[in-house]
């Protein structure tokens, strides 16, 4: 008898099986018509067992219900044996067991009726529309309890990932803590420290405030209610002066409402307190590698193009954000790195990782070679290309060199690397990699980024230095390290430049640098070309510290760059020496962790400039010996 019910269940199979049975949809189970089949052939086989055991007075109850239906009336007879405790077998094999349990659960006697639409033997459209409607009922009811149990803990869930990251951050002592300082134009490399605002989180007069103004409203909150209770001749509660209690809803709202304005009550008084100054600290960690940051040159342009042109650029480069400053640097830039165009970005990570994506879409058959300690910008531009790379060794000729023989000699290939390291302060063999490319018929792309500025008779970079700058393709550099303001930019041929300018999501979809950033900048590279005075000093003050810190037997790095890594090994440890020394020298020098460098090899990177004197040096060792002493590590 209940054959022919499949021609019922496969229409409502198709049209409700993904919302009713979520395995199946998620691809646990093949959603094919076969899957279905077998679904309901069980169905149909456990539905016959509990046929045979009603008989004939199954039979007459299906009958009554054809024959109610035909007359469009609304009873509808169950088959008299059928009960949720017999169905239970017949649950565990339907495709729509868990809302037709769910359904009795919460209504038996509708939860019956929809069991027994669902045996009844008929080919009625109508039959299936009515299945339909009912078990759409039943499964918004599921859906909602669903989504009520997944809000039950709020937000809370997502919390205790982010406090699960952060937990494990500071046992690895990887926690990044930002020391707020203010520098002083003048008074380079020293800065004023400001007390971390969470130390000035205190009942302020305005939270005093606030929960008296509370404290009043919940007295005469009560006061009210204890009036409004008036008894008569009986005892009895007179309601009809009873003040209404607000709503739970109600109070919730108000209750948010006080607490968000105490919120940015706080925050407000925390800003405030932030101007508490604590005191002066000399910074041993800033990429300011000139201190071109405060020279009046680079401040003057500055003050000048804000008052002629406003603050910021008005848009992206594309709708009214390419003004005349921005088209002045970038010729500058160009200049610098004798090319033929140049590109500028908000920073130069913003360049690499664009630079390198557009070269990607440009030559979608190309294969990347990319050094070892490339930055993470280069490598997050390589592995958004997609493309097919290659990493050797961290300055091995030989080694690239196999890597390149064995590609296929008729893919386009791109080499990536860096003129300075500056991390470990190491300089690329610049020259050999370029007669690799030659060899190999490879384009080059290096990062200039801790080298333009400091080296080469103009500021140009190493490659200026070592003559090697036509022999590189593309070159990328910031303006925010040695030449003192903000912003990065890639240099190159003017197809190249012109391709990544029109592929860029970095460059097209953001609003350009403000015009006196721009003319800052510029004014800083244009000086620096001129002056080598600032670049001699520099190397002369790094030679001098290294020199100090090997005299003192402490672990300098050697490096033939301006970088100065004073290693340490220890992430947890080279915070707490970060923390004494800012504390009890009034040094500010940054932990550098992983991912910045590899576990093990933690450390301090000094970068030593023309503002830092013979006396700020000498404190700066002293410190450091202190330290290393304090802390139990061995000195070379």
């Amino acid at each position: 008898m209940f054959n022919s019910s499949q021609t019922v269940l496969p229409q409502i199979a198709n049209n409700l099986i993904g919302r009713i049975c979520p395995i199946l949809s998620r691809g646990s189970f093949s959603t094919s018509t076969g899957a279905i089949n077998s679904a309901i052939n069980a169905a149909t086989s456990s539905s016959n067992n509990i046929l045979k055991s009603t008989n004939n007075t199954t039979t007459t109850s299906t009958t009554t219900v054809n024959n109610t239906t035909n007359n469009n009336t609304t009873n509808v007879s169950h088959p008299s044996t059928l009960t949720p405790e017999n169905a239970k077998d017949f649950f565990e094999k339907c495709p729509f067991a868990n809302v037709v349990e769910e359904g009795i659960k919460k209504d038996q006697e509708k939860g019956l009726e929809v069991l027994s639409e669902l045996m009844k033997p008929t080919n009625k459209q109508l039959i299936v529309e009515e299945q339909e409607t009912i078990l759409s009922e039943m499964i918004e009811m599921n859906e909602i309890k669903t989504m009520e149990t997944l809000n039950k803990g709020g937000k809370q869930q997502y919390q205790s990932s982010f406090e699960g990251v952060i937990t494990n951050l500071k046992e690895e002592g990887r926690y990044r803590v930002f020391t707020t300082i203010q520098r002083q134009v003048g008074s380079f490399p020293y800065a004023k420290r400001y007390q971390s605002a969470q130390e000035y989180i205190t009942p302020s007069k305005i939270d005093i405030e606030c929960e008296e103004e509370e404290d009043q409203q919940i007295e005469s909150s009560h006061n009210n209610n204890h009036n409004n209770h008036h008894h008569n001749n009986n005892g009895e509660i007179n309601t009809l002066n009873f003040k209404k209690k607000p709503s739970s809803t109600t109070n919730n709202k108000t209750q948010s409402s006080k607490s968000t304005k105490k919120f940015y009550k706080n925050k407000l008084n925390e800003v405030n307190k932030l101007e508490q100054i604590q005191s002066s600290v000399a910074v041993w960690c800033s990429n300011d590698y000139l201190g071109m940051g405060q020279h009046p040159v680079v401040i003057n342009e500055m003050t000048s193009c804000i008052k002629k042109m406003g603050a910021g650029s008005g848009g992206t480069r594309n709708i009214s954000g390419t003004t005349s400053e921005h088209v002045k640097l970038e010729m500058e830039l160009a200049d610098l790195h004798g090319k033929e165009n140049a590109l500028v970005f908000g920073s130069c990570y913003i360049a690499n990782v664009n630079a390198v994506t557009s070269i990607a879409a440009a030559m979608p058959n190309c294969m990347i070679f990319s050094d070892a300690k490339n930055h993470a910008s280069l490598i997050e531009g390589i592995r958004n290309s997609k493309l097919d790379k290659k990493v050797f060794r961290h300055n091995d000729i030989k080694h690239l060199e196999d890597l390149l023989a064995a590609a296929d000699p008729s893919r386009p290939k791109l080499i990536i690397f860096e003129s300075v390291y500056s991390m470990d302060g190491t300089i690329a063999p610049i020259k050999e990699i370029c007669d690799l490319a030659d060899k190999y018929n490879a384009l080059t792309f290096i990062d200039e980024v801790h080298a333009v500025g400091l080296y080469g008779e103009r500021g140009a970079g190493v490659c200026e230095r070592d003559n090697l700058m036509d022999r590189v393709d593309i070159i990328s550099g910031t303006l925010g390290k040695a030449f003192g303001v903000f912003g990065g930019y890639i240099a190159a041929n003017k197809e190249i430049v012109d391709t990544i300018r029109c592929l860029s999501p970095g460059f097209i979809f953001t609003t350009s640098i403000p015009p006196s950033i721009a003319a800052g900048a510029r004014a800083s590279v244009a000086y620096l070309k001129g002056s080598a005075l600032e670049r001699t000093q520099h190397q002369e003050r790094t030679n001098k510290l290294k020199q100090m810190l090997k005299d003192a037997s402490l672990p300098v790095l050697d490096t033939d760059s301006h970088i100065v890594p004073l290693m340490v090994g220890d992430s947890v440890l080279c915070k707490k020496m970060s923390d004494y020394l800012l504390s009890n020298h009034s040094i500010y020098v940054q932990p550098i962790n992983y991912p910045t460098v590899a576990k093990g090899t933690e450390r301090f990177r000094l970068t030593p400039s023309p503002v830092h004197n013979d006396e700020a040096m000498k404190k700066l060792v002293e410190g450091m010996k202190d330290c290393w002493t304090r802390f139990g590590l061995r000195k070379d």
